[in-house]
């Protein structure tokens, strides 16, 4: 089983509109709601897929309950660690032009004792559990360590990680030498502190982070596509140009196909051609995470991967 894991998730609610121009009173066309935050998005991508997939989550009170019910109409198991505050709600207004705005509630505050019961719960459920993805932002600085911390549980359990965050969750979660990055060139930025311009500083910033025990990295670029390093291996993706509806998730859906790829025993460069066909099928979509197998293969014979790097 692939164990994806969430520390922030959320009620991912759309209210679709005629037009966002504020007046008194807008009428509310449709209401859609999914489970949001990045790990609910690689889960349901990668059940889609056909992978055996839990997830686990930090869930609170009514809202967390909603996510729990949402992600299980993925099809996808749950394994949550309740906490006392509620669980976010993210809502987005669209209208019928694609214009948006997103609203985003705080996350919960967590107490320490209820950081120490979650690491508990989650050491309970890994030993059956062949690769741990760790996904997303976490909700008040009492979480700032919860990666850092799962990681050296999964490390005592030998097995492997995949993190895709940002900041001082992500810069502490490296200290515990994750076996896999996933980052987009704003997230490497930040955490080198220093701008990539150049192929000699895609191979500086790889290094940088090899140098802190991480072996493989995945670096996304958006419509520029995508740049796969290991330590004696170097691949570059183009992605197909598609009419994009809703980025959103893209990222997460590219991360869901290469894992995919990588469990099936799949090449490097063939995981990377399956991420970038996916991240631009989702881009073509409204909900985060909607594709299907049909959808990346569609994409997958208009997708370019070479050797080196991609500036």
């Amino acid at each position: 089983m692939i164990l994806v894991v969430t520390p922030n998730p959320c009620i991912d609610k759309t209210l679709f509109v005629e037009s966002i121009i504020p007046k008194p009173k807008i009428k509310v066309e449709k209401v859609k709601e999914i489970a949001g935050g990045k790990g609910s998005n690689v889960s349901r991508v990668l059940r889609q897929l056909g992978v055996e997939v839990g997830h686990f989550v930090l869930l609170g009170g009514y809202t967390g309950q909603r996510v729990k019910s949402l992600i299980e109409l993925d099809g996808v198991s749950v394994y949550p660690a309740w906490i006392s505050q509620l669980t976010r709600v993210v809502t987005t207004i669209v209208d019928r032009s694609w214009q948006q705005v997103a609203y985003f509630e705080p996350g919960p505050v967590i107490s320490p004792q209820e950081m120490n019961q979650v690491l508990l719960t989650f050491e309970k459920i890994i030993p059956s559990v062949e690769l741990i993805v760790f996904c997303g932002s976490v909700s008040d600085q009492n979480t700032q360590t919860i990666y850092y911390r799962m990681i050296q549980i999964a490390k005592k359990n030998r097995i492997k990680t995949i993190i895709d965050s940002r900041g001082v969750p992500l810069i502490e979660a490296l200290k515990a030498q994750p076996w896999m990055v996933k980052m987009n060139r704003e997230e490497a930025e930040e955490t080198w502190e220093k701008k990539i311009n150049c192929g000699d500083d895609l191979n500086k910033f790889y290094e940088f982070l090899n140098s802190k025990g991480v072996e493989y990295l995945i670096l996304t670029l958006g419509e520029k596509g995508a740049w796969f390093r290991g330590e004696r291996v170097s691949w570059s993706g183009y992605p197909p140009k598609v009419a994009s509806i809703n980025p959103v998730g893209s990222g997460d859906s590219f991360l869901a196909a290469f894992i995919f790829g990588l469990i099936n025993g799949k090449k490097w460069n063939e995981c990377l051609g399956l991420g970038i066909a996916a991240g631009a099928a989702n881009a073509q979509t409204w909900d985060a995470g909607a594709i299907t197998w049909n959808d990346i293969q569609l994409l997958l014979l208009e997708v370019r991967v070479e050797t080196g790097n991609i500036f």
